[in-house]
């Protein structure tokens, strides 16, 4: 019994790793989660190998092996929401897969393996993260904005304003009524991009509406 700690003990820090990563960037899933789950398919692999052992050749281990990823790809999708415009969680889910992964390189003996592959998987995910923000690649999201101002001037500032963000925002359409001028935008910008925008705008003279494609 004692000659299987030391998997169960590895998988419990390489599991515990991941979770910190994700837990540090209050994701949905934590340390405990990927723990557990990464600790879970290393003992599953380990019962498979044993029911092969004890049972004798006509046992496939592998069978065991496939319900794992199956098992696991429910508990992703329950970290996948779509709300306001995002799909979020996926990154969570592929980690929850990829931790069962290592988990179950842990059951079969593959230590040094497991642990490299742990710690590229975490540098991949800071460094790739760091990247995504300096490119202000991450949560991009699509709003429509209708603005109504009065003033011919105003229009015009508002359009070079949509001239300065280099393609990021558009005018859909600009409607004249007798005293008001309609202007539909629609940006491609992240959070930080839209409120900065949002700020610029308010500058302006006139009512506005702000909506999430």
């Amino acid at each position: 019994m004692y000659v299987y700690l030391p998997k169960i003990l590895l998988a419990i820090f390489c599991g515990s790793l991941i979770g910190l990563e994700r837990e540090l960037k209050e994701k949905p899933a934590g340390i405990k989660t990927y723990m557990l789950i990464c600790t879970g398919a290393t003992l599953f692999t380990i019962i498979s190998i044993a029911f092969s052992d004890f049972f004798g050749p006509g046992n496939e281990p592998s069978r065991v092996a496939a319900q794992i990823i199956t098992g696991v790809g429910f508990i992703g999708a329950g970290t996948i929401m779509f709300a306001q415009g995002y799909v979020r969680g996926l990154t969570s889910a592929a980690a929850i897969w990829m931790s069962a992964a290592i988990g179950m390189s842990i059951g079969i003996g593959m230590y040094m393996f497991s642990v490299i592959v742990t710690l590229v998987i975490i540098l991949s995910l800071v460094v790739i993260g760091r990247l995504e923000s300096r490119l202000g690649l991450r949560g991009k999201r699509t709003t429509q904005m209708i603005l109504s101002v009065s003033d011919p001037e105003e229009a015009k500032k508002i359009r070079t304003l949509i001239k300065r963000s280099r393609g990021s925002c558009t005018i859909v359409n600009m409607e004249r009524k007798e005293d008001e001028t309609k202007i539909q935008i629609s940006c491609h910008l992240t959070v930080k991009e839209m409120n900065n925008f949002q700020a610029a705008v308010q500058q302006f003279k006139g009512d506005m509406g702000f909506k999430l494609e």
